[in-house]
């Protein structure tokens, strides 16, 4: 494999195996409708009002969502087909890797203007507690990806639980 080629596929592996990660830096608002979850609602105290506007937000940007995440999956799909050929053109898999970034960039750039646009319905204090109660569910997430990882970890070879006694050793014969 040319060295061209090999830097174009770490370059597609990095970049299918991070799609949202740029979108890491950016305020999150929870994913779907959260607007309409009881225990948001109730949390933040969001009035039937608001709710009708984020809805309507959400509403006017959903088509466009399901448009660029398409690009997106379309995008990727061209790259991974470009890599898995023996003899793919850098210059074509470079040309795909940067489509790919334009359309996630896309996808990202429209995702954040909706949250721009949803954060001015609710106050300051509503819009606080939001990104706190995300930041929150982030953390959890985080911490039991790595209670999984740890747990793997630590049952070693014979798959058993951390913790788990060791079977005895068998009586030695006299």
């Amino acid at each position: 494999m040319t060295r061209a080629l090999r830097l174009a596929a770490a370059l597609a592996a990095f970049v299918l195996l991070d799609p949202l990660g740029a979108l890491a830096q950016l305020p999150e608002a929870p994913i779907g409708k959260w607007w309409k979850r009881p225990r948001i609602v109730e949390a933040l105290k969001i009035t039937p009002e608001q709710q009708g506007r984020l809805e309507a937000i959400f509403a006017k940007n959903r088509r466009g969502f399901i448009d660029l995440k398409a690009d997106v999956e379309k995008r990727q799909v061209d790259l991974e087909e470009l890599m898995v050929r023996k003899d793919s053109d850098p210059k074509k898999v470079s040309s795909a890797v940067d489509a790919l970034e334009q359309a996630k960039l896309r996808l990202r750039k429209s995702h954040a203007m909706m949250v721009l646009e949803m954060r001015e319905i609710l106050t300051a204090e509503q819009w606080t507690a939001l990104i706190d109660k995300v930041e929150d569910a982030r953390q959890m997430r985080e911490e039991r990806r790595m209670g999984r990882r740890g747990l793997l970890r630590d049952r070693g070879a014979r798959g058993a639980a951390p913790g788990a006694a060791e079977a005895p050793d068998a009586p030695e014969e006299k």
